[in-house]
């Protein structure tokens, strides 16, 4: 894929998603499947059909929104209302009330300390794409930086740019990323392999787990 074919998939994408008046966004992550998530989904997607809104309503699955304990949770956009601890009784209150007002008993406060305290960077797309979407990704930004690595840059500049970012390793040691490439970079062979561990050793340790779920394009791509 040359990058005006990735540009187009972008492009594409990001105008199917306006062409829908409401998306409705659902945890589909561990702690929200857990809760009994998927089937908050079907019973969207089933009150969504009952009342012929297929072409207006979208329910898309999404990565961990970050309150695993409110889930299954659920966002409505492009209002920006949130839902906690939904269950799928709630779906046709949910879909009844676009437009008009939340669905009071399931609201959560957007704006509360939790949320207000934090600041995704690798999570940034977790909550808001569908991890099992390639074009979700590639319309979200995604695959940019691969593909000006391959198309604009030599190996030697990429891996000067990691190091010069000091960019390090999200284990606890914080590797630096740029040392470790230069380094592999110089093993022989023209056949390389890219091994992703997500380990996950020390206790109590899910970000491995929130990444890989959440937005697995963003591993690939890096």
């Amino acid at each position: 894929m040359m990058p005006e074919e990735l540009e187009k998939l972008a492009g594409e994408h990001q105008e199917k998603q306006r062409s829908y008046k409401y998306r409705i966004h659902v945890c589909a992550a561990a702690g929200c499947r857990s809760s009994g998530g998927e089937k908050v989904v079907e019973a969207l997607e089933s009150a969504i059909g009952e009342r012929e809104l297929a072409g207006e309503v979208l329910v898309k699955s999404t990565g961990c929104m970050g309150l695993c304990a409110a889930g299954p949770m659920v966002v409505i956009y492009p209002d920006g209302i949130l839902y906690g601890r939904v269950v799928p009784e709630d779906a046709g209150d949910i879909v009844e009330s676009l437009g008009s007002g939340p669905v009071e008993r399931r609201l959560l406060d957007s704006d509360m300390a939790f949320f207000r305290s934090q600041q995704k960077v690798v999570l940034e797309n977790a909550g808001i794409t569908d991890p099992n979407s390639l074009e979700d990704y590639v319309a979200a930004g995604g695959y940019g930086g691969l593909m000006r690595a391959i198309t604009e840059l030599t190996p030697e500049e990429v891996v000067g740019e990691i190091t010069q970012s000091g960019l390090r390793g999200r284990g606890g040691a914080g590797f630096p990323t740029g040392l470790k490439w230069s380094t592999v970079a110089k093993a022989g062979g023209e056949q390389k392999f890219v091994v992703c561990n997500a380990d996950e050793g020390d206790p109590g340790a899910f970000m491995d787990r929130s990444v890989l779920e959440s937005d697995p394009h963003r591993i690939i791509e890096g």
